[in-house]
């Protein structure tokens, strides 16, 4: 709920009135985006996102075939450690896809503990504050995105990943109370990659699992001195998932839904006529995002697909959408309602 204007500070919009033209470019920030830390690491949102935002709306209703529902959800990213120009624009699109769907953006400006397990740190800080709010006002799905993360459909909600919630007359959906469970029950939706798993991008249920879950990551280095961490807070949260007190109520989703790789440059991927002889990994036009994990120059190649995808027209209006996972999700949660998958 916003404040009236007497009450709201004077640091808020609402966002009918960061819609209207001013002259300066730059506007304050809007209460969806909430940054944690003194330093100023949230893109300043301007009056051209805005109105990016609401034409491409109208395009993601008039072509795409998703609708977005009423699921209270935040991208939940770190941005601290100096503040790059390519990770800052790859930031953005995040923003522009909240702006979008009505989503939230929490984002971390300062460490709160050492190197990489800020991110288990930043979670387990904000699962506990969203807890404290009364049910119908907290968060109930976060998804986390590692920054050198980029979102390619913008039309595409992040609900369109998460398991079924409510019954659907005549449908496969409407079964029995203990069959329910198997759906209702997943908190946490995770991919592998070849070197096993990759926490860059996971979806997360806000609730008490999940404050017991990353207490146990977050703790898992002092009470597990002697067990090597190549890959650090992520390698202890592959330990942890494995437990017999949270393996049932994860789930990993094929690599390529949320967390594609890319295989060749941006401009490839615009032109790529033909698609059926790439591996399933690697991003093709329709996918939600693309991830440069361990690519030795990310500031290059993420200024490049950035301003590629300034230039390249809506895969939905255009009809180039080389790969739709809507149906592969629609039967990996059917799977999972019957109890064929684990």
């Amino acid at each position: 709920m916003y404040l009236s204007s007497a009450k709201r500070p004077a640091r808020y919009h609402t966002i009918k009135e960061l819609s209207v033209p001013y002259a300066r470019p730059v506007i304050r920030p809007i209460p969806q985006f909430i940054a944690s830390g003194t330093s100023e690491c949230l893109p300043p949102t301007t009056t051209e996102m805005i109105e990016q935002a609401v034409r491409k709306r109208a395009t993601c209703r008039k072509y795409s075939p998703f609708t977005t529902d009423r699921a209270r959800i935040a991208t939940v990213t770190a941005h601290f450690g100096g503040l790059d120009e390519h990770y800052q624009r790859a930031f953005e699109s995040h923003l522009l896809h909240s702006l979008i769907h009505g989503t939230e953006v929490r984002v971390i400006c300062d460490p709160i503990v050492d190197d990489l397990w800020n991110k288990p740190a930043f979670i387990l800080n904000l699962l506990m504050r969203e807890m404290l709010k009364p049910e119908k006002e907290r968060l109930e799905w976060i998804m986390w995105v590692d920054r050198d993360t980029i979102i390619l459909d913008q039309c595409r909600p992040i609900s369109s990943f998460l398991p079924p919630t409510k019954p659907r007359v005549g449908s496969w959906w409407r079964r029995s109370d203990n069959q329910e469970k198997n759906v209702t029950d997943v908190n946490l939706l995770l991919t592998n990659d070849f070197n096993g798993l990759n926490n860059g991008i996971f979806l997360l249920r806000v609730n008490e699992w999940a404050i017991r879950l990353f207490t146990a990551i977050l703790a898992f280095r002092h009470y597990e001195p002697d067990i090597v961490l190549p890959y650090t807070e992520q390698t202890a949260m592959g330990y942890v998932i494995e437990t017999e007190e949270f393996k049932n109520q994860t789930r990993m989703v094929p690599q390529h839904w949320f967390n594609a790789y890319t295989k060749d440059d941006a401009q490839t991927f615009a032109e790529r006529d033909d698609s059926t002889e790439l591996d399933e990994v690697w991003v093709r036009r329709g996918d939600l995002l693309v991830h440069f994990p361990g690519h030795p120059d990310k500031g290059t190649v993420i200024d490049e697909w950035v301003q590629m995808l300034s230039g390249l027209p809506d895969v939905w209006e255009a009809g180039t959408v080389q790969r739709d996972v809507s149906e592969e999700v629609d039967d990996f949660w059917k799977e999972v309602r019957y109890g064929g998958r684990k």
